[in-house]
């Protein structure tokens, strides 16, 4: 692109100025999104049809161009709510999302500059999700990391390195007879009666399951599901993203009754050897607080932390939170709520929590 092998990237051409617009075009903000090397699955055009179909979402997709070249592009969603007030956030639900420019300053600078006029004129609080610190000058949180896991291209070898308790519990799932298949949307039923299930169990609101299903319809061969069956009963599911080098599982959950088969280590590992088998080399394990459950299991296969940047604005609006799900007042009544209505009430109050 422009500016490659310079120190210092051009300026915008006198006659064809950096100028950002909304963009409706999904095949050339797609093309841009596969060439750009710090662009992730969040920066994708078919999460504008997820977060619109299943959710009603606005979306201002913004795209920095010079003449009719796309320079940088910056997904934005607008998820208002009259509990948890406006957001305009790249991306909501999902970990990434942010400026993706080809890291150019100038490029950025112009996105930033759009998107926080836009969340003023809309008295929106702005949350960008990077894995760098980009933007320039805004507060940031940096309570979430990420934690990645190098797969290696021998299944053998990154078997021999997973610590003996990982091993001895995907062998135990195999002796109880666990069996993890992957699978596309005609599993949808299965991942999210064992997913919804738990997120109850949990004490947390969950998507709904239109959610996952206009998912697995804008991503095709991108979006997986793997569920973990013990004779005909799936009692461990999780949606797989595949995303150039990337695999990643977003959402997985096993039912609690099930948990001594240690369901979600024949999950996390068939998935593996699926990546590996198919030609990916980073496994992303997603989000976490450090300190947690959820970073200590990712920590024992032998995942990296990467620190995650979510910046905000305005200053006084405090840093991304979701201490909304963390009332434990709110958690110990979720929790004993049938499913079948947490499946109903649950979207319509996840649907406006960003996090």
């Amino acid at each position: 692109g422009a500016g490659t092998g310079t120190a210092h990237p051009p300026e915008a051409q006198p006659d064809r100025p950096l100028r950002v617009v909304p963009w409706s075009d999904g095949a050339s903000w797609d093309r841009f999104v596969t060439g750009a090397q710090e662009a992730t699955s969040a920066h994708l055009w078919g999460w504008k049809q997820v977060m619109e179909h299943a959710y009603g979402h606005r979306t201002s997709y913004l795209a920095a161009v010079e003449g009719d070249e796309v320079l940088g592009v910056l997904p934005l969603v607008w998820v208002k709510s009259r509990i948890f007030g406006r957001h305009l956030v790249s991306m909501p639900f999902l970990d990434y999302g942010g400026l993706c420019t080809g890291r150019r300053p100038d490029v950025e600078r112009v996105l930033l500059d759009h998107a926080v006029g836009l969340a003023e004129e809309g008295r929106a609080v702005l949350q960008l999700r990077h894995v760098e610190n980009r933007a320039e000058g805004l507060p940031r949180s940096l309570d979430k990391v990420t934690m990645l896991l190098e797969l290696g291209t021998d299944e053998e070898l990154l078997w021999q390195s997973l610590r003996s308790n990982k091993r001895r519990d995907v062998r135990k799932g195999r002796k109880l007879g666990l069996e993890a298949l992957i699978r596309g949307e005609e599993a949808l039923a299965d991942f999210y009666g064992v997913w919804s299930t738990n997120m109850r169990d949990l004490g947390s609101p969950p998507h709904s399951k239109r959610f996952f299903a206009e998912l697995m319809s804008s991503f095709g061969e991108q979006a997986r599901l793997i569920v973990v069956r013990l004779g005909e009963r799936p009692i461990g599911a999780g949606l797989i993203l595949l995303h150039r080098d990337t695999i990643s599982v977003p959402w997985s959950s096993s039912l609690r009754e099930f948990f001594s088969h240690r369901p979600n280590m024949s999950l996390y590992w068939e998935a593996m050897r699926y990546g590996i088998e198919h030609g990916y080399r980073t496994f992303d394990f997603g989000r976490s607080s450090p300190g947690s459950g959820t970073f200590q299991f990712k920590h024992e296969w032998g995942a990296r932390q990467v620190q995650l940047h979510w910046h905000y604005h305005p200053e006084g609006s405090g840093p991304p939170d979701d201490s909304v799900t963390r009332h434990s007042w709110a958690v110990r009544l979720w929790k004993r709520v049938p499913v079948g209505l947490a499946n109903i009430i649950g979207p319509r109050l996840r649907r406006v929590i960003p996090n």
